[in-house]
């Protein structure tokens, strides 16, 4: 009988796809977004989708009430203390000192619920990074290596949070007192209720953050990152490292978990505390058109 020669079946090579900086980087990303706001979510999802950045959608607290009335209000807000083990006070007043009306106050307060959800989560499963972004944010372009240059820039240093898009005083760069190729944006603009007037050029349209002087206030580290201290704002992209979230907690149940101040406000107290805050300059992820007619509960004055 003849024999034949066997011949090894060649294996088909299976190449991976090497992680994503910002998956590899983030044990979880997070886009917060309303059940009912599913175009928006679709929208900014479809940006992490084409440079491969695996996200996912955080249902938000429904806060919205002003179509139940007061007492529609009342049992919002007692519903969400039980639930959730928050203080909200009902005479919360804003930065201008002004009282609040409970129809304002309950969204504000599901913002700051939300947020403290998605940290018990991180707290309790150990993740060591989490990104937490809106869903009305705009990603700039070179998003993966801009990023990738930052956190070596950050290196060995220990911090509580990381801003990708900030508004306020965190970092002068894309910012310019004067208009050239690179800064012709006026940062002249209107928001509902305020009028924001400066004599900046922007390197992107809707940069929200303000030209910084003083070093106590934005620090610059390396050539692309800033320690911020306080004076930013703004919730729509940023980052908590487990350290972080450990001592947000804390903080908050120091104060009664009390989640009827913004959010924005609330970690901007924390860091004038002493928490360790930087912000990527410039911002990777910037607002959406702050023009834009949008449709928020949540007021601008708070």
């Amino acid at each position: 009988m003849r024999k034949t020669k066997k011949t090894k079946r060649s294996k088909k090579r299976t190449t991976r796809k090497s992680k994503n900086i910002f998956n590899a980087f983030f044990d979880k990303i997070f886009v917060i977004n309303l059940f009912d706001h599913k175009k928006k979510w679709l929208k900014v999802s479809n940006q992490f989708k084409k440079i491969n950045i695996k996200v996912d959608r955080f249902v938000a607290i429904d806060g919205r009430c002003k179509n139940m009335g007061n007492q529609g209000c009342i049992d919002k807000m007692k519903s969400f203390c039980m639930s959730y083990d928050v203080t909200i006070n009902p005479n919360q007043r804003n930065q201008n000192n002004e009282l609040m009306k409970l129809k304002e106050i309950i969204p504000v307060s599901a913002l700051s619920i939300g947020t403290l959800l998605l940290l018990r989560n991180q707290v309790k499963n150990k993740w060591k990074h989490m990104l937490i972004c809106e869903d009305d944010i705009e990603l700039t372009k070179h998003l993966e290596t801009k990023f990738k240059a930052g956190i070596k820039q950050l290196g060995n240093r220990p911090w509580d949070l990381l801003y990708l898009g900030c508004g306020g005083l965190c970092g002068n760069k894309g910012l310019s007192f004067t208009k050239d190729k690179k800064h012709k944006y006026s940062s002249v603009y209107t928001l509902p209720g305020i009028e924001y007037i400066d004599e900046l050029y922007l390197e992107y349209p809707n940069d929200l953050r303000m030209y910084c002087e003083d070093k106590k206030n934005c620090r610059e580290v390396t050539p692309n990152i800033t320690k911020i201290n306080g004076n930013h704002g703004g919730t729509w992209c940023y980052a908590w490292s487990l350290r972080g979230a450990n001592k947000f907690l804390k903080y908050m149940k120091k104060r009664d978990n009390i989640v009827s101040q913004h959010i924005d406000q609330t970690i901007n107290d924390f860091v004038k505390k002493g928490a360790k805050a930087y912000s990527f300059n410039p911002v990777l992820v910037n607002h959406e058109l702050i023009q834009v007619n949008r449709k928020t509960d949540i007021p601008w004055k708070w």
